[in-house]
Order: structure tokens, then C-alpha cells, then sequence
């Protein structure tokens, strides 16, 4: 029912009127439900949110949501007052035109537009004083593996992206009207369904909390359901939901047929095997502008501890902070060693998100202009949250350069953009991979890695049945026949191909490089249905030879229905807008248009649209109420008033001057704009002075909304020169460049005090990791060899028996550095290491403690750290709510350690997990 007397109840928020007068305004939207059905490896997803309006004059809604940015959305359906409105895919101006006569007429309509890839808006219009409604959502997507886990991503709320001056787009003016809230606008239920052939060993989330999981057979399926523990959450972070089964790595065959007999194949399959590794040039450039405070600054810089300490002997590398302006550690990328590793490890330590807005396109087109090092492939690695406007620029830059650069990009926080980061890392031929607080992150920096190091395998074809051609080499010629009926060419093939790209491609009509354990997926849509016994073959050439796998089609490989056609679609136009949109708009619009039209999906150029035969009878004005996202979850203003300054950064004004620890400045060509560009009152970002130093600026500026915790944002605001997040840097041992963390696993703490040729030195710090006296393990060493240059080939032998007997469990994270320590060992010493390797395991075995656990997660996946207690403190044991191993009941216990998650309340504030488990749970491995 509508207001009066100008009574307020229920979730509000502050607008802004005429002259600045400033009101309440009750949320339209009073529920979101999340419906997910998992089959193999693709989502269907129902997003249903239901609108009341309790105003006393007709509103329309206005609500920016975001969805996994290759999904395909299928369907948008709508129910007013429990009267089913009939909607339809139409051209986006005629859907908006329909849209705005049915609202001037006093009809409730609903609209449902893309603004990018992964951002959709929805209106509702002219809904009537106490009328409620309920739009649903559906959108289909593929889901990729990873660390050998099926990974679900819903995403739930848009963060403020940051808007260059040069981005004038339409896109970027929609981003900007988008507005933001402290506070969730409402709270979201979920229900996930998990359907798999081969038997389902668990359903995990690092993000949210979820009850455990009802598991049943149905039919030829293993099934479990699950949803959240509390049945409702904040939408303030992706969804991430980990699915462990034997399914991702089966190949698979799809054909499906649906009702106007068209047939659509799909090819699924996750290719295993390894190459010799190549030498590389690594360029990482890190984003530290002030939307990465906080946990993501944490993240991305352990993210780059770890890859600077697995680089491989004989590589080079550079490092490259960016915000509104951009710097280099080096002035060229150097040969990496002891003292070019010591100095980037100790400049990466002092970094913080300290450098305005996120100028993304600017040093990437530095990096790009760069003359090639002879004999190296560049690989560039980009960590950002990459919350921008300018995805699609940033997207085709890294494209046009995609022959001499790959690009793996990690996505970081609670709610990266994901068509920048899956974008980029698709267009240069590499891998893409997100981590947010609760993921261990290790594990994937190491494959991004690993995947850089490995020969791009590029040149890739799919032969599409026995008797068909390959195809995948990309550029597909297709013969435009003149159909205009005039004396000059009427039915014959014009003398230049209009297009290189049709219906009938195989999409992505060039493979993207493959790599081991990452899932390959194409589609073809068939001239004629294959049969059984056909098969599939896919071919890549190799520097090594050829590597060729056929895959047989059997008669469960036929399907009936739509899906795969619709998810065809989407893949086609994704393909069209990131490859052949620029050069041939006209074709490309009309191509893309046929396809949303065809197969009832949402693009750019296609749009949903409802309205309601019925009118209203309100003689009032309609306003318009915006639908406010929740801001992420440790978003860049947290606590910002109270965080520490960084350590600055000396620019240096002679670039060839002695090798240095600071990062070169390099200016960007376009500030930031003003206004909605920079929050109120910050400085316009500015050239960085040669000789001064890089850091806060003294002038504090509260963040925006804390006066009022209901105030949104517009535009990305987050000129943030004058503020930073985090605890200080990791404290420094004695050994050059070792960065000990007291919460890190013992595995990480021994990566970071590998040398760079790969051996590990004799010194105190790795004998207290591994739990013995220095002295003891010399001793053990002069007793086969007393030579004193032996010393540090007896520790790097000792270390390399300790992690591949004592810590098999985290092999992903210590391979590489294994790895480059037998290199160096088997150069050092000529080969002849093999009898010390069984007398390191000898010692090890019997001087070594028993290892205690140092890497735990709660039962919901979350990462678990080690907190140190002051004496006399009593903890409070978590386990299920129940306390097992030395405890013998639940309650507190004065035990001096206890391991918390990640997610816990106290970490976080605001965080899904409150877990603790006490020391004595730990040892019983609980």
C-alpha cells in the first residue's frame, strides 16, 4: 500500500530532489531469488526479483544487474498483480520506443537492456502506488575448470568503475548513472541444484556460507542441492562455488536438434600434456589505484611475491604500477637475478593502492610499443580489479597486439570486472583467473605461470565429422552474392567479399590457444546432423609435432532442445563484436541483430520488452527511483580514514642511472575529468614530478557516504591519491629479499627465500622454517662433504627432500621452485646430486619435527590463518559446533593459538564464516 501521513517503514534510501532537498524513498525491491541448475558443465541461472511500489504515485524502477559476462540471457519473463505480461526479443530502439509509449500512457511495461557484456538494466514502468511485480531473468553459461573443480560464478552486484576522459561512449554514460549504497538493497536466497554422471565429492564455497549439501541418484545422474546456511546474504560479492567431481576432465560431444530440425554441435574437452618450457621477458603490471584498497592491494601483492620467486633462471622482467598515471621498476625489463629480484621484491613490498583511477589502457600501450628482446616471448601479467568503463577499448588494444604479446590477466576482490579480465586474457591468447579474500591464491599464480611458460599453441583446427574440413584458422572468406536486380553483376558474386564471418562458422572460428587443464569449448551449427559413429577431431601444432585427440559420437551424444543453439549464439556474438565489429559495422550489426532476434537472446542491439494491456488510473507523476547496488565487499573505502600511509617511491630523473628499487614515473596523457570522475574534494590526479616522491598526498577527505551511510556513488570515484589499506609490509629477515609472513604456510615462506638461480642459501631463517638448527643441518652436510661451497648445495638439496616428502599436499604451490632448484643442482654439481637426495631424505626423516599443519581451511573452504594468542587468552572451538581431537567439549579453551578463517567476522567486518578452530582441533586435523 502507499504511504501516508509520510510514515516510512521497511529498507529506505536517501534521494536528492529539486535545490538539493534531500528525502527518503522506500527500496522498490523487496526480494531477489537465485535459482541455479548445474548439468556437466553449463549453468542455467533464474534470477527472479519481485517489486512493490509503496509510494503514492506511480514509480518506474530502474536496477543495473550483473551476470557472468559470456552468459547468453535467454529469457525475461514478468508478472503484475498475478497476471502473466507477455514479452518479446525486439530491435533495442524499437523495445525503447515501445517501452516509453507504454509508460506515457499510464501502462506498467518492462525493459530489459544490455549496457555491456556482463551489465544489464532492467526498468520497470509506471508501476502504480501499492502494485507489486515479479520479472524473472534467465541466462545460460559455461563453466570453466579449475584447479581440476567445476567453478560456478554468479556475480551479484556492479562496482563503481572508473570512467577515463576519453571514454565518451553511450556504455560509459549508463555506468555512470549507476548508484551505490552501503547497505544491500535486499537480501538474496539461492537454490543450487548439481546434476553429474560421475559421482559428486563436494560443493564448496570461499565466498558465501552454505548449509550442507542432499545428495541423491536420479536417473543416470548423481545429484546435490544446496543453498546458503541462513538461507539469505548480502549482495555485496560474486557467488564462487566450487564443484569437485571426476566430470570436468571427461571429453564430450554434444549434438542437439530442436523443434525447426536445425542441428548445433558442441566440443568439450580439457587437454592434458606439457611441453619444455620457453624463455620469457615478464612484464607484470599491477593495478594500484584507490578501488584496490584493502584485501585486493593484499592480494595482488602476494600474487606478485609469488610470481617474482617462480620465474625461471634466465628470464627478464619488469614491473609496472598504474593508476591515473603509471610507473616502471626498470626502465627495460632486466635479466633476472639475486639483485634484480631483491630490488623488485623490496619495491613490491612498499606498493599500496595509492595511484588515483584506473588508467588500464595507457601503460598497457606502453608495454606493447616496447621493441621485442631477442629470443623471448613477452608475456604480460595484469592484476586488477579492473572495475572501468573502457573494457572494450582496453580489449581490442590488447588484440591488435595479440602476435607478439600474450596477456594472463587475475581478476582480484569480491567483484572484478569480468569482460576486462576474461577480455583481455581471450583476446591475448591467454588464461584468466579470479581470487577474492577466503581463495588461496598461490596455486593459481603458479598455473597462470606455468601457462605463460609453456609455447603458445595457437594454430589449432576441429574437423567437424570424418568428411568435413578442418576449420579454426580464424578468417573466414564468405561469397556475397548481389541480389539487387540491375544489369550489372544481378546473381553473381561480388567482386569483394562485404564479410569474413557468417552463421555457418564455427565459432571461435580460431581456437583460442589451449593450454593443459584448461577447457576447450567450441560450436558448429551443422549443415546436416551428425550420426553415430561420426567423430571429431581436433589437431594442434606444436613446436614439438603435432598433438591430435578424435572424439567419437555414440547415441548419447543427441540432445532435443535450444540451449546449445542459444549458447552457439552468444559465442558467435561475442566473437563478432571483440573481432570484426571495428572493421564492418554495418554487417556486424545486422549479423549480431539476427542472431538476438533468431535465438531470443539479449545483446546490444536486442532487447526484451513487456507491457501491460491494462492502464493505470493514477493521475500522478511518475518518478523514477533507482535500485542502488551494495558497494563490494572490502571495497576501497573501508575504513579509509584510519589506514596507514604507504611507503613511497623515489623517481628517478636519469633512467640509466644504478639500478634501482623505485618506479620510473611515466605520466598519462588525459587526467582524470572532474566531477563525477574524482570524488568531492580530492585533487585532480597530476603528473608525477620527476625527483619527488610517490605517496599520500596530506590532505585527508572522508570517504563518500559517511556522513550519510545511505549516500551513493555515480561514476568510480576513486581518485584515492591520499589513502591506503592494509597492514604494513611483511617483515624483512636478515637474508637478503627473504619476506617472512608469520600466516603464510610454510611452503610460501620457503619459496620466498629461493635465490634466483634457484638455490636456497644456508641460513637461519630456512632452518627455523624447517623446524632444526642451522648448525645441525651444516654438520649433517660436512659429514659427506666438507668443502665449504657445499654448504648451500646441502641446504637446496635438504629443502627440495622436504617439500616432496613432507608437503605433497601442496605441490601446485613449491613445483616450479622445485623445479628451477634441480635445474641448478644438476648444473652446479655436474648430475651427481642423487646420493645426497636420499641421504637429505634420510635427514629429514630423523632430525626434522613431526610437521605441524600450516595450511587449513574451515569447512566451508575457506582459508584459515594461524593467530597468535598473548598468554592466558581462551578461544572459543567452532568445529561444527562441536569441539573434537584434545578438547573434550565445546566452549572455551586456554589454549595460545587458534586458526581463524578468512571469512570470520573479526577478519572481514562483515564476512560470512565466523570460524575458530583451537590447536589441539588443528593436530587431530579437523
Amino acid at each position: 500500500m502507499p504511504f501516508h501521513n509520510h510514515e516510512v517503514c521497511g529498507m529506505v534510501s536517501l534521494c536528492e530532489g529539486l535545490d538539493g532537498f534531500r528525502f527518503y524513498s522506500p527500496v522498490p525491491l523487496v526480494s531477489v531469488q537465485v535459482d541455479v541448475k548445474v548439468v556437466n558443465f553449463t549453468a542455467l541461472v533464474e534470477v527472479t526479483q519481485e517489486f512493490v511500489n509503496r509510494e503514492r504515485n506511480p514509480i518506474e524502477c530502474v536496477y543495473f544487474f550483473p551476470v557472468e559476462e559470456e552468459a547468453a540471457v535467454v529469457d525475461f519473463t514478468a508478472e503484475l498483480e498475478g497476471r502473466k505480461i507477455q514479452t518479446q526479443i525486439k530491435e533495442k530502439e524499437a523495445a525503447r520506443e515501445e517501452y516509453n509509449q507504454a509508460v506515457q500512457n499510464r501502462q506498467t511495461a518492462f525493459l530489459l537492456e544490455e549496457t555491456k557484456p556482463d551489465i544489464f538494466e532492467i526498468k520497470v514502468g509506471h508501476l502504480s502506488p501499492g502494485a507489486g511485480c515479479k520479472i524473472k531473468m534467465t541466462y545460460l553459461s559455461e563453466l570453466p575448470v579449475e584447479e581440476g573443480k567445476t567453478k560456478l560464478t554468479i556475480p551479484t552486484t556492479v562496482a563503481p568503475r572508473y570512467i577515463p576522459m576519453s571514454d565518451g561512449s553511450p556504455e560509459a554514460t549508463k555506468i555512470a548513472s549507476i548508484e551505490h549504497d552501503f547497505n544491500s538493497p535486499v537480501q538474496m536466497a539461492m537454490n543450487l541444484e548439481v546434476l553429474m554422471q560421475t559421482e559428486i565429492s563436494s560443493v564448496k564455497s570461499p565466498s558465501h556460507l552454505l548449509a550442507e549439501p542432499t545428495r541423491k541418484r536420479f536417473k543416470d545422474y548423481f545429484e546435490a542441492k544446496v543453498k546458503f546456511a541462513g538461507h539469505t546474504t548480502n549482495m555485496d560479492r560474486d557467488m564462487i562455488i566450487y564443484i569437485d567431481t571426476e566430470e570436468p576432465n571427461q571429453p564430450k560431444v554434444v549434438v542437439e536438434k530442436n523443434d525447426e530440425g536445425s542441428s548445433v554441435a558442441m566440443l568439450s574437452f580439457v587437454p592434458e600434456f606439457k611441453l619444455k618450457d620457453q624463455q620469457v621477458e615478464a612484464v607484470f603490471l599491477v593495478d594500484c589505484s584507490g578501488s584496490m584498497s584493502g584485501q585486493s592491494m593484499n592480494l595482488a601483492k602476494e600474487a606478485l611475491q609469488v610470481f617474482l620467486h617462480s620465474l625461471p633462471v634466465n628470464s627478464f622482467f619488469n614491473i609496472i604500477i598504474f593508476g591515473s598515471s603509471f610507473q616502471s621498476l626498470f626502465p627495460e625489463s632486466r635479466k633476472y637475478d639475486d639483485d634484480s629480484l631483491k630490488d623488485a621484491k623490496d619495491s613490491a613490498a612498499g606498493i599500496s593502492a595509492n595511484l588515483g583511477g584506473t588508467e588500464i589502457y595507457q601503460p598497457l600501450q606502453n608495454i606493447f610499443q616496447k621493441p621485442l628482446m631477442a629470443g623471448l616471448a613477452r608475456q604480460v601479467f595484469v592484476l586488477t580489479d579492473g572495475q572501468v568503463s573502457n573494457s572494450s577499448a582496453c580489449i581490442e588494444l590488447v588484440r591488435k597486439n595479440s602476435s607478439n604479446n600474450r596477456v594472463f590477466t587475475l581478476g582480484i576482490g569480491s567483484s572484478a570486472d569480468r569482460h576486462l579480465v576474461k577480455g583481455m586474457a581471450r583476446a591475448g591468447m591467454g588464461t584468466a583467473a579470479f581470487t577474492t579474500q577466503g581463495e588461496a591464491i598461490t596455486a593459481k599464480v603458479i598455473n597462470q605461470l606455468k601457462n605463460a611458460l609453456q609455447p603458445c599453441i595457437s594454430d589449432v583446427s576441429v574437423k567437424w565429422g570424418k568428411s568435413n574440413p578442418s576449420e579454426g584458422g580464424g578468417e573466414l572468406a564468405v561469397e556475397i552474392i548481389e541480389t539487387k536486380k540491375t544489369l550489372f553483376g544481378y546473381g553473381k558474386p561480388k567482386s569483394q567479399t562485404e564479410t569474413k564471418f557468417s552463421i555457418k562458422s564455427q565459432v571461435p572460428s580460431k581456437i583460442s590457444a589451449i593450454y593443459d587443464g584448461s577447457r576447450l569449448i567450441a560450436y558448429k551449427l551443422l549443415d546436416m546432423t551428425m550420426d553415430v559413429n561420426d567423430e571429431i577431431t581436433v589437431k594442434a601444432k606444436t613446436v614439438e609435432g603435432d598433438l591430435e585427440v578424435s572424439l567419437a559420437i555414440c547415441k548419447d551424444s543427441f540432445i532435443h532442445g535450444n540451449c546449445l543453439h542459444q549458447l552457439f549464439a552468444r559465442k558467435m556474438i561475442q566473437e563478432v563484436e571483440e573481432k570484426h565489429e571495428q572493421e564492418n559495422v554495418d554487417e556486424s550489426k545486422k549479423l549480431i541483430t539476427a542472431l538476438g532476434l533468431k535465438y531470443n537472446l539479449a545483446s546490444k542491439y536486442t532487447s526484451f520488452v513487456g507491457v501491460d494491456e491494462k492502464h493505470g488510473n493514477s493521475s500522478t507523476f511518475m518518478v523514477t527511483r533507482h535500485v542502488k547496488n551494495q558497494m563490494p565487499q572490502n571495497f576501497g573505502f573501508n575504513d579509509i580514514g584510519n589506514a596507514p600511509r604507504s611507503r613511497g617511491f623515489q623517481a628517478q630523473t636519469d633512467c640509466s642511472s644504478s639500478p634501482t628499487r623505485s618506479f620510473q614515473s611515466r605520466s598519462r596523457s588525459a587526467l582524470s575529468p572532474p566531477g563525477a570522475m574524482a570524488p568531492p574534494g580530492a585533487s585532480a590526479p597530476t603528473e608525477m614530478s620527476k625527483g619527488g616522491r610517490f605517496g599520500g598526498k596530506t590532505g585527508a577527505m572522508a570517504p563518500p557516504g559517511a556522513a550519510a551511510p545511505t549516500r551513493s556513488f555515480g561514476a568510480m570515484q576513486e581518485s584515492l591519491s591520499s589513502f591506503t589499506l592494509g597492514a604494513a609490509p611483511p617483515q624483512a629477515s636478515p637474508m637478503s629479499g627473504c619476506i617472512i609472513a608469520s600466516t603464510s604456510s610454510d611452503v610460501l615462506r620457503l619459496t620466498m627465500c629461493q635465490a634466483a638461480n634457484g638455490s636456497f642459501p644456508a641460513h637461519a631463517d630456512i632452518a627455523n622454517i624447517l623446524g632444526v638448527k642451522l648448525e645441525k643441518v651444516k654438520d649433517a652436510g660436512k659429514a659427506i662433504n666438507s668443502d665449504e661451497n657445499f654448504t648451500t648445495t646441502w641446504m637446496t638439496v635438504v629443502v627440495v627432500a622436504f617439500l616432496t616428502e613432507k608437503c605433497k599436499e601442496e605441490k601446485d604451490v613449491w613445483e616450479l621452485v622445485v623445479e628451477k632448484a634441480e635445474r641448478w643442482l644438476n648444473s652446479s654439481s655436474g648430475g651427481s646430486v642423487a646420493g645426497h637426495v636420499e641421504k637429505a631424505k634420510e635427514f629429514i626423516s630423523q632430525s626434522l619435527p613431526i610437521r605441524k599443519v600450516t595450511s587449513k581451511t574451515c569447512p566451508q573452504g575457506h582459508k584459515l590463518s594461524l593467530v597468535t594468542a598473548t598468554d592466558g587468552a581462551a578461544w572459543h572451538c567452532d568445529s561444527n559446533n562441536r569441539c573434537v581431537g584434545g578438547c573434550n567439549s565445546d566452549g572455551e579453551h586456554p589454549h595460545h593459538s587458534v586458526w581463524r578463517c578468512s571469512q570470520d567476522w573479526r577478519a572481514t567486518a562483515g564476512g560470512s564464516c565466523d570460524f575458530d578452530i583451537c590447536g589441539e582441533c588443528v593436530k587431530q586435523n579437523v
